[in-house]
């Protein structure tokens, strides 16, 4: 195991993660595909091996073997459907037309 640092955002454990988040803990080929695609650092020098045993590490599989992602408890706006129902949609408004003119 080891721990790296982003240096840009970069998919980790099949999750977008972002600089700003710290250290992660990942498995050593998704360090060492991360450091060679040039978006992570090793920092495992920084870390005991205390540490290293006591943090959890960041996996594809979701905790309890199931390989879908837990739905989070404040998900984002654009992963809730619209909370309008049909009989409250506006109906669409019709439009006016110019009557036609005699051509005489």
């Amino acid at each position: 195991m080891k721990f790296v640092s982003l240096l840009t955002s970069a998919y980790v454990g099949g999750n977008l993660r972002h600089p700003h988040e710290g250290a992660l803990h990942v498995e050593d080929a998704e360090a060492e595909k991360l450091v060679a695609d040039g978006v992570a650092t090793d920092v495992s020098d920084d870390f005991t091996a205390k540490q290293d045993k006591a943090t959890p590490v960041e996996t594809i599989a979701a905790p309890g073997g199931s390989e879908a992602p837990a739905a989070p408890e404040n998900p984002h706006q654009v992963e809730v459907a619209p909370q309008v129902a049909e009989a409250d949609a506006p109906e669409p408004k019709q439009s006016r037309r110019k009557a036609a003119a005699d051509k005489e």
